[in-house]
């Protein structure tokens, strides 16, 4: 067969297949139970990642999203970036991302340059600096949180 007919015969394979039953709904992340969390924090355009049997002592400081599945003892930045925090990722010191998301533990001060977003195993302990932050039920906190206003005062409220 030609190289049309074998592209007509994949344009008639690839048609949308009849279903016997309807797909089932997922909820969005905000909802969704502990279970599809880690699929969530897989960045899907790649970027750095550091694996669960990786320990670094130091600063990391990206221009891409960052995924921590180890142990970070010391800084991580990517400002323009998601940082992600898997539930095996630990991380001791400064944490900072424009979007900082949080299943596993941080110890020190998490900063979010647009929204830190705490999933339900979350274990933070120290300062979370975010102009917005949503919390998942079962997140454990020991925070000061702190916001800053239009004329760049610290607002701080104590959550525990």
């Amino acid at each position: 067969a030609g190289l049309s007919d074998r592209l007509q015969h994949l344009s008639t394979v690839s048609a949308s297949p009849t279903l016997s039953e309807p797909l089932e709904e997922v909820p969005p992340l905000e909802t969704a139970d502990a279970t599809g969390v880690e699929a969530a924090l897989e960045p899907s355009l790649g970027g750095s990642r550091i694996g669960a049997a990786t320990r670094i002592t130091g600063k990391v400081i990206a221009d891409e999203p960052v995924h921590i599945k180890g142990h970070v003892t010391g800084t991580v930045i990517a400002p323009n970036h998601t940082v992600s925090v898997t539930a095996t990722g630990y991380v001791t010191s400064y944490v900072e991302g424009s979007r900082v998301e949080i299943d596993g533990h941080v110890v020190g001060t998490l900063k979010a340059n647009t929204k830190a977003t705490l999933l339900a195993r979350a274990h933070i302990q120290g300062v979370i600096e975010a102009p917005r932050l949503a919390c998942m039920p079962g997140a454990w906190l020991q925070v000061e949180v702190a916001e800053q206003d239009r004329r760049n005062r610290p607002k701080v409220a104590m959550v525990s």
